[in-house]
């Protein structure tokens, strides 16, 4: 069974700089696929999570958003992901057609995945990729974080 935990975390300035960083380019990143996809199905063609994860490939190697090498890429991947169960629940009837994300939402996040033990729990401290160690505040006590 897969059980998700919700952390309250405090980050000095600088990690609260990379996590803006890091919602702004998961946002944009997420933006841009939409655009595609919109794209695509005006011309008849079909866009999956391949194409658009291609394209992220792509403007990270163009010199014009370098700034994407310094966020966390797994997150930037996640977003594409989301975006795609949003056009699988969408063609399902089960919900209603993806929109833009706003800078302008009071809901903001970004998900990550714990590949090779690069998230754990340090005492009083979360290390999470990018942020490093980041003090935490657990509801409850849990042991090991699995990927």
């Amino acid at each position: 069974m897969q059980k998700g935990i919700k952390f309250r975390i405090y980050p000095n300035k600088e990690q609260q700089n990379i996590i803006h960083q890091t919602l702004g380019c998961c946002r944009l990143i997420y933006n841009k696929g939409l655009a595609m996809r919109n794209e695509a199905y005006e011309k008849g063609d079909k866009v999956g999570y391949s194409q658009t994860s291609a394209m992220l490939t792509g403007l990270k190697k163009s010199d014009d958003f370098a700034f994407l090498k310094v966020v966390d890429s797994i997150a930037l991947q996640q977003s594409l992901r989301d975006l795609d169960r949003g056009f699988v629940n969408f063609f399902q009837k089960r919900a209603s057609h993806p929109t833009f994300k706003s800078k302008h939402n009071r809901h903001q996040s970004y998900r990550t995945i714990n590949q090779g033990d690069n998230i754990r729990i340090a005492g009083k401290y979360l290390k999470l990729p990018k942020l490093g160690y980041v003090k935490a505040r657990q509801s409850m006590e849990i042991g090991k974080i699995h990927a």
